[in-house]
């Protein structure tokens, strides 16, 4: 994956190519709206809550490296991303996204670093919540809302499941969307 950077440099990721359209112009506005919810109110969430369960059977005695997908419930599969810290650029990296994010943006997201998909004044509200959260070493449930980079206004319930490269390291995590709430509003 060739990355383009504001400077016009480059970088290799992946195997595919992705420039983005326009350098100053990132995919999507900060969700309009980030509400924590409790861990303890995951049960509304039912392929979320499963997910969780798999999380929690990994990481009893340190963060587990990765998810496998196999033991996911199927429904909660189109809704997976993985993402990786790349110390070389900084930034957080799609590993691999989920189809429901591939399906919003009208394209594969794998490969997109954090910063090309917020603006510069958002990502840092987006990186601290992240930050807290892997430092934490504990899962996040949140309701979000957005306008994407199609201007279409999109809801989700989603989780963030820590992950670790060496068990340690706060340097991967994944992101769940709720298949159910994705593309809807949430709440009232």
């Amino acid at each position: 994956m060739q990355l383009y950077f504001q400077n016009g440099a480059s970088q290799r990721y992946g195997t595919s190519l992705m420039p983005l359209h326009n350098l100053n112009e990132r995919l999507l506005t900060m969700p309009r709206l980030h509400v924590p919810v409790a861990l303890e109110d995951i049960d509304g969430y039912p392929t979320l809550a499963r997910c969780l369960a798999v999380w929690r059977k990994h990481s009893a005695d340190r963060l587990p490296a990765t998810i496998d997908p196999v033991e996911m419930p199927v429904e909660a599969i189109k809704g997976i991303s993985l993402v990786d810290w790349d110390p070389k650029i900084e930034d957080w990296v799609i590993r691999l996204s989920a189809t429901l994010m591939d399906q919003g943006h009208g394209r594969s997201m794998t490969g997109t670093r954090m910063l090309d998909i917020y603006r510069d004044e958002e990502y840092a509200g987006v990186r601290e919540r992240l930050q807290t959260t892997l430092e934490a070493g504990e899962p996040s449930l949140a309701r979000h809302e957005f306008v994407g980079s199609r201007n279409r206004r999109w809801a989700y319930m989603r989780l963030i499941l820590p992950l670790s490269s060496d068990g340690t390291k706060r340097d991967r995590y994944c992101l769940i969307y709720d298949p159910a709430s994705f593309g809807q509003r949430v709440g009232t």
